[in-house]
C-alpha cells in the first residue's frame, strides 16, 4: 500500500468518525434543549400556580396582588409582565398533567393569547399532531385555520401512532394563495404551479402526506387516464388520490373518482394497505349538491374548496350564512293544539296528545320542535317531564 493510499485510507477513516461524532453532538442536543424546555415549562407553571394560591389568600384587598408582583419581580428579576404572563398560563392550563411535553413554552405563549378556549383546543392539538414550529402556529393562526376547517368535530389529543380520522386529515376549503397565477388560468397551470411549491403545498394538506407523482397514467381497456396528483397517507398506510377542478363541483367527477378508486384498490394497492381515499378539489362547491352526489360514498371521496387569495368581508358573511339553519315554519295542528292549552297549566305529552287527537310519536316529535323553538318549556326528566307554554 503507497503512502498516498494510506493517506486517502486515513481522510475516510476521519470522514466517518467525524460525520458520526456530529450526529451524536446535534442528537443530544437536541434531546438537551427538549429537556430544558421542558422544564422551564414547569417551572413556570409552579410559579404561576404559587403566585394565585398567595393572591387568593388576601382576594379582598384588590392592590394586594400588585403588590405582591411588584416586590417579586424587584427580588428575583424578573419582570412584572414576564410573572403576569406565568399567572395567566397556569389559570388558563391549572391542571398540569393536560401540559404536553411536545410543547415548548414559546408554543405556549402564543396558545394563551388565545380568548376563545375552543380555538385555543384547536391549535394546540393540530400543533402537536402536525409538528408546527412556532413559526408555522403563528402563520397558521394568521391565516385563520380554524375557520377555514369550517367542521364541527371533537378534537382529541391522539395518543402516539394512534390513527387519526379521515375527518381530521382532510380539510374543507384549502389555501393557494401562496400560488402566482394568471387571470385565466387553466387546470394544468395551477397543477403545474403547486408542484413548483411542492413543500408549501405538503404543509397546506397536512401531516403525514408523501408526494408521490402528478399525472398519474391509469390505463383501463385500451384507454388511457391520468390522475392530477396521488399522494401517500403515512398513519393512514392509503393512497389519497387528488384531482383538481377549475370550476364549481359537478356530479360527473363523483364517477370518474369512483373510477380510478376501483382502479387502484385492485390493481395499485397492496395487501397491508389500506383503500384509497379521493379527494376533489373545486372553485367551489355547493353542500346539499355534494351530499346526494356523493351519497354512501361519503367516506370513500372527499370535496374540498381552494382559495387563491383571503375572501372579502362580504364573501365571508355570505358563505357562513349557509351553515344558519333556515326559520322552521310552525305547523298548524301545534299552535291550533297550544291556543286550547291554558298558558299557566304544566301538561305531560298524553296531554298534549289527547288534546291534538294524534299518535304518542308524533307528539313528541311536535314537542321537541316546539321546545327547540322556545315555545315551550320543559321540565324534569323522564316520566316526570312536564311542558309549560312560554309566554
Amino acid at each position: 500500500m503507497t503512502i498516498y493510499q494510506a493517506n486517502l485510507l486515513d481522510k475516510k477513516s476521519y470522514a466517518s468518525l467525524l460525520s458520526d461524532i456530529q450526529s451524536i453532538l446535534e442528537t443530544q442536543k437536541k434531546r438537551t434543549e427538549k429537556v430544558q424546555n421542558l422544564i422551564k415549562v414547569q417551572t413556570y407553571w409552579l410559579m404561576g400556580e404559587r403566585i394565585s394560591r398567595e393572591v387568593l389568600h388576601d382576594e379582598e384587598r384588590a392592590s394586594y396582588g400588585q403588590q405582591l408582583i411588584k416586590f417579586l419581580s424587584q427580588d428575583i428579576k424578573i419582570s412584572v409582565r414576564q410573572l403576569n404572563v406565568m399567572i395567566q398560563f397556569y389559570r388558563i392550563y391549572p391542571i398540569v398533567q393536560h401540559l404536553s411535553p411536545e410543547l415548548g413554552w414559546s408554543h405556549y405563549l402564543v396558545l394563551i393569547s388565545i380568548n376563545d378556549p375552543n380555538i385555543r383546543r384547536f391549535y394546540e392539538v393540530k400543533t402537536i399532531a402536525n409538528r408546527w414550529t412556532v413559526r408555522e402556529l403563528r402563520h397558521r393562526i394568521q391565516q385563520n385555520e380554524y375557520q377555514k376547517s369550517c367542521k364541527d368535530i371533537h378534537i382529541e389529543v391522539l395518543p402516539p401512532r394512534q390513527i387519526p380520522k379521515i375527518q381530521e386529515v382532510v380539510k374543507d376549503t384549502y389555501d393557494f394563495s401562496f400560488l402566482e397565477l394568471s387571470e385565466n388560468y387553466s387546470e394544468q397551470e395551477m397543477e403545474q404551479a403547486l408542484l413548483q411549491h411542492i413543500g408549501r403545498f405538503l404543509i397546506e394538506l397536512g401531516y403525514g402526506f408523501a408526494f408521490v407523482g402528478s399525472q398519474y397514467k391509469i390505463i383501463i381497456g385500451e384507454q388511457i387516464h391520468r390522475l392530477d396528483l396521488l399522494f401517500f397517507h403515512i398513519p393512514l398506510c392509503c393512497y389519497i388520490l387528488v384531482d383538481l377542478k377549475i370550476e364549481k363541483f359537478c356530479d360527473r367527477f363523483v364517477g370518474q373518482m369512483n373510477k380510478y378508486l376501483t382502479y387502484f384498490r385492485e390493481r395499485e394497492c397492496y395487501p397491508y394497505m389500506k383503500d384509497p381515499i379521493g379527494l376533489l378539489i373545486c372553485k367551489e362547491k355547493e353542500s346539499n349538491e355534494v351530499h346526494y352526489a356523493l351519497g354512501r360514498l361519503n367516506e370513500e371521496i372527499f370535496v374540498a374548496e381552494y382559495r387563491c387569495c383571503l375572501p372579502k368581508e362580504d364573501e365571508l358573511s355570505k358563505h357562513l350564512n349557509n351553515f344558519i339553519l333556515p326559520k322552521v315554519t310552525f305547523r298548524s295542528r301545534q299552535l291550533h293544539t297550544l291556543k286550547k292549552i291554558p298558558i299557566d297549566m304544566t301538561f305531560s305529552i298524553h296531554e298534549y296528545k289527547k288534546v291534538a287527537n294524534i299518535s304518542l310519536a308524533t307528539a313528541r316529535r311536535d314537542l321537541k320542535e316546539l321546545v327547540e323553538q322556545k315555545k315551550v318549556l320543559r321540565k324534569g326528566y323522564g316520566k316526570n317531564t312536564v311542558y309549560k307554554i312560554v309566554e
